[in-house]
């Protein structure tokens, strides 16, 4: 399976994200990607301050 992030996506991380990274590296995210029978589920998780982003798409 291919687990991608989009464009989109990107944009919507960016305009979430209100975090300073604390360590050399500049990692701040984890990604979960949760195969399902009507999609991906995928959240982004901020190791910093524990919120999470819900970049499922619409299944409606």
């Amino acid at each position: 399976m291919l687990f991608e992030i989009t464009k989109e996506m990107k944009k919507k991380i960016k305009e979430w994200d209100s975090c300073k990274a604390i360590d050399v590296s500049g990692a701040k995210f984890s990604y979960t990607f949760i195969p399902t029978s009507l999609g991906t589920v995928i959240h982004v998780n901020c190791d910093i301050c524990k919120r999470t982003l819900d970049l499922t798409d619409d299944w409606g």
